[in-house]
């Protein structure tokens, strides 16, 4: 029974865990490049904590605007002397009797005392309460860059990884299309040998070439299976949900021939966006620092009431309770403290110049990545048209000696050479249309424009 009633739970569990993990896709027909980027904006990790570390900038700025308003506190004190603490007045002061030339020791004060009231501060002038404000401003766009540029990253690597899965798919197409011929073939040559008309080992080589497809078929499956989980998790989804890609639309004529003809706006980049925030901060980490030297000005104000018993009656109705209370400025004005600010002004001016070094290498990376990426997709342009037209002559040399062979005027292995030759120019045409789409990708991202791979 207990068996049992475990067998039932753990069923249980397993069918609410897929259905929730299922759930998370709510469309039933395969998923376009365009939808699986949507989908990886809305659940990737990575663009998660960078949107949680963009509220906790929020929060940060909410915190130190906070610094600025009146702050009230709450006190309460409770002292008990168990020997109430000597003074020292001088003779004959309080006793005319004492000694002039002695000392009186006596005790001031009685044992119980207890203190309560509300303390009120607020500042009034600081340079550095004035630098930091504008600090956070840029520290949230700062945390917004970095959430921008995360997308772009992911929309990157979803893309990539899209089109690898979809490259395997044409692939295992490619070898199916194969199979299918052979397979055909292969039951011609069969009936042919069975009436004496084909030899035996003609029959044997295109069993193997079939088993050869099929092995390999069996092979890209499983690198099917991996690539698309590994998309799964750049898109953010649990590994168990059914996800089924559109496959490839070669009726899509729509080739970014206009990528190569626009101007570069290496502007738009966000890595060099993010640097620029990034110094624009260590310069109001300097301001801040500076701020340092400039007098700091604030009010207060105390109001308290005091009471004072030799025995614990507080609490009585008819105890007398004592009202204290008291306004003021404090000025705090900074004078000397041994070079440090000078010294931490000098450090984050060395930041400075470290972060414009590595602005002018970025610079030069995203010059030259958007350069390579460029000349890659017009060779890739260039090499698809050819490959288009190799594809077109593969395909009617297997035509020709496929009737030869059926007439007897060409041997088997000009037949299976043919097929050889075409399966290569078909897989060569399918490899050549993912380069174009991957460089058309590696240009956009190397202008910052990656959204627009999947922007209709």
């Amino acid at each position: 029974m207990i068996k049992q009633l475990w067998t039932g739970l753990i069923a249980v569990f397993l069918f609410s865990s897929s259905g929730f993990a299922q759930g998370i896709i709510e469309n039933d027909h395969p998923f376009t490049l365009q939808e699986c980027i949507k989908l990886g904006l809305k659940h990737n990790t990575d663009i998660k904590k960078a949107q949680l570390d963009e509220s906790a900038a929020d929060f940060q700025r909410k915190e130190i605007t906070g610094s600025g308003m009146p702050q009230i506190n709450a006190y309460g004190n409770y002292n008990n002397f168990l020997d109430v603490f000597p003074q020292a007045i001088p003779g004959g002061v309080l006793n005319p009797e004492s000694d002039p030339n002695g000392v009186d020791v006596i005790s001031f004060g009685v044992p119980q005392s207890i203190k309560a009231g509300f303390q009120i501060n607020q500042l009034l002038f600081s340079q550095s309460y004035l630098v930091g404000l504008k600090a956070v401003q840029s520290s949230e766009e700062f945390y917004r860059l970095l959430t921008q540029k995360t997308e772009e990253d992911i929309i990157y690597d979803i893309s990539l990884n899209y089109y690898g899965v979809i490259a395997t798919q044409l692939q295992l197409n490619n070898l199916q299309a194969n199979h299918d011929k052979l397979s055909r073939l292969e039951k011609i040559i069969k009936a042919q040998y069975e009436n004496d008309l084909a030899r035996k080992v003609d029959h044997n080589r295109v069993k193997v070439n079939l088993t050869t497809l099929e092995t390999q078929m069996d092979n890209l499956e499983i690198v099917i299976e991996q690539r698309t989980n590994y998309l799964k998790l750049v898109m953010g989804l649990p590994v168990d949900v059914d996800l089924e890609l559109a496959p490839y639309d070669f009726n899509d004529q729509n080739l970014p021939v206009r990528s190569l003809a626009a101007n570069a706006q290496l502007s738009d980049r966000y890595d060099l966006q993010v640097l620029d925030k990034q110094l624009e901060l260590n310069a109001l980490n300097i301001k801040n620092i500076q701020s340092g030297y400039y007098p700091t000005l604030s009010a207060f104000a105390d109001l308290n009431y005091n009471a004072f018993s030799r025995e614990f009656d507080f609490i009585s109705d008819s105890h007398v309770w004592y009202r204290g209370s008291l306004v003021g400025l404090k000025l705090s004005l900074p004078i000397f403290d041994g070079f440090q600010k000078k010294n931490k002004i000098a450090q984050a001016r060395v930041k400075s110049e470290k972060l414009k070094q590595d602005q002018f290498m970025t610079e030069q990376a995203a010059r030259a990545e958007y350069l390579n990426a460029r000349k890659k997709l017009g060779n890739s342009l260039k090499s698809l048209h050819a490959q288009e037209s190799n594809l077109d002559l593969s395909e009617d040399v297997f035509d020709q000696t496929e009737k030869l062979y059926k007439e007897g005027l060409a041997p088997l292995t000009d037949l299976l050479d043919a097929e050889t030759a075409l399966r290569e120019a078909r897989s060569a045409f399918y490899n050549q249309i993912i380069n174009v789409k991957t460089a058309q990708a590696d240009l956009y991202k190397s202008t910052g424009n990656i959204e627009k791979i999947y922007q209709p």
